[in-house]
């Protein structure tokens, strides 16, 4: 147990409208989060 000393909860809420999103739209969703967050830690 000791390895899950900060772990707090596994839940989690995924929204409506995510669910509603086609796959081609959860990809397209993800690449561009994915630059974002890539850039971001570029420029830190």
């Amino acid at each position: 147990m000791a390895e899950n000393k900060y772990f707090v909860d596994d839940r989690v809420i995924i929204p409506d409208y995510i669910k509603k999103m086609s796959k081609e739209q959860l990809q397209e969703t993800i690449k561009k989060l994915e630059e974002e967050l890539k850039l971001k830690k570029e420029s830190a």
